[in-house]
């Protein structure tokens, strides 16, 4: 890993670490939400990320996890992906399961400083990191700024622009989007989108939006951690375009 980006990201994450040993009432936990996602879909042939089977079927159970304390925030899921999978010459791997992980933390500014920097759309700006891994050996560290956005009609929109850094490409800028829009009271309209430069494919992009309708909310009833979708799974690069449209479960708790 170059120096230039091995020094900052050891640094920040040497200070999550010494953070999280601080004492509990330093860093009590406020808000907290977890949930697991089914979903299956028949088309994918993505060599590029791995997700290439033989009959382009495959399930993905998810487990996703999002919690802010007083320093900032954390968000991590970690997909379990089943099928008949194939390697990126499209020959048997003679594996039917893999695992991909990502871990996304970032230190609030307004807490590091104990002042309010809101500005505008501006809801408050981080440092943020992130470290991606799959089982087959592919990693990535990421370190860069995040904002979060007060924008009428979103529940959530953060924009994080980092400094990436993979086993496969050279350096590059990765720029990610996270949004949750509410569509009436059992509706809703959420996702991610990431755009980075590679060595031989150009620019990637990579998004996983969901349209999710909320059962118990839906029939009028006490129960609202139940929602039911699709998901549309799509990565383009140069040599790629990939689309998969899924149908998922999501339980919250």
């Amino acid at each position: 890993m170059p120096a230039n980006l091995k020094h900052p990201l050891s640094t920040l994450l040497l200070c999550f670490t010494l953070l999280s040993f601080a004492p509990a009432t330093s860093h009590a936990e406020n808000f907290s939400t977890t949930n697991l996602q089914l979903l299956y879909g028949t088309n994918f042939h993505d060599n590029y990320y791995g997700n290439n089977t033989s009959n382009g079927k495959m399930t993905t159970l998810t487990l996703e996890h999002f919690s802010t304390w007083s320093y900032g925030d954390n968000y991590f899921f970690v997909d379990f992906l089943s099928g008949n999978f194939l390697d990126f010459a499209g020959a048997p791997t003679g594996s039917r399961s893999r695992i991909y992980s990502e871990w996304a933390p970032r230190l609030s500014f307004s807490a590091l400083s104990g002042q309010n920097l809101s500005a505008g759309i501006f809801k408050d700006l981080f440092l943020a990191g992130q470290l991606n891994r799959d089982g087959e050996g592919f990693h990535a560290e990421l370190i860069g700024l995040g904002a979060d956005l007060t924008i009428p009609g979103f529940n959530l929109l953060s924009i994080n622009l980092y400094l990436r850094k993979d086993n496969f490409n050279s350096q590059t800028w990765q720029t990610t989007g996270v949004w949750s829009v509410p569509l009436g009271t059992w509706l809703s309209f959420e996702g991610f989108i990431d755009i980075y430069g590679s060595d031989n494919n150009g620019t990637e992009i990579s998004t996983q939006p969901q349209l999710l309708l909320n059962l118990g909310n839906l029939a009028d009833q006490d129960f609202d951690n139940l929602l039911v979708g699709i998901e549309w799974d799509y990565h383009h690069n140069r040599n790629l375009n990939s689309s998969v449209v899924q149908g998922m479960m999501k339980w919250i708790w």
